[in-house]
């Protein structure tokens, strides 16, 4: 098995939302912010390696969204998903799996293309997992993160059939960890 760290460029948010309660004077010292508040970010993925199987985890940010979102990330070296991709010789095809860690923009924007007015998975071969909790998370999100779940991003992985929601306890315990067999 070989684990390779995708990274697909940069962006910016909001030192405070992304700190919450912590105190600025905390957070600063290993995250500056700029005039702005705004604290610069890694976009990256994980893929896993092992053989047959090629497992994303994660997709960020994506390209289909317009310039005036993008332009409220500041996005910078952005090299997008299938040329980082393509850096260690996998194509879009070799997909299996997409594990997504949860349905924020940031994290589950590439695994949506845009052909046209045509939405559709970007891993055509992949099968999509995200845990039930993070669905619900996602699909009946609190006021504060209701912007951060673009429908767009992950409602076309559900209607074409490659989503597969896993059914599992939001904090497992030591007696109940349950294993994710990917097949």
């Amino acid at each position: 098995m070989q684990l390779y760290s995708i990274h697909t460029g940069n962006f910016k948010l909001d030192g405070g939302a992304m700190f919450g309660v912590v105190p600025k004077s905390i957070w600063n010292k290993t995250n500056p912010a700029d005039e702005n508040n705004l604290c610069d970010w890694a976009l990256r993925c994980l893929l896993v390696d092992e053989g047959k199987r090629k497992i994303l985890i994660d997709t960020g940010v994506g390209d289909k969204q317009d310039a005036k979102f993008f332009s409220h990330y500041h996005l910078s070296n952005i090299l997008g998903l299938e040329k980082a991709l393509a850096h260690i010789n996998i194509d879009p095809l070799d997909i299996t799996d997409v594990l997504l860690t949860h349905l924020h923009f940031d994290h589950v924007g590439g695994a949506v293309k845009k052909e046209g007015n045509q939405l559709s998975p970007r891993f055509p071969n992949a099968t999509y997992w995200i845990s039930e909790p993070q669905w619900e998370t996602a699909t009946h999100p609190n006021r504060r993160e209701k912007a951060s779940f673009l429908h767009e991003n992950f409602m076309p992985l559900l209607e074409s059939g490659k989503l597969k929601i896993i059914s599992i306890p939001p904090y497992p315990n030591s007696t109940s960890l349950q294993s994710i067999h990917f097949s």
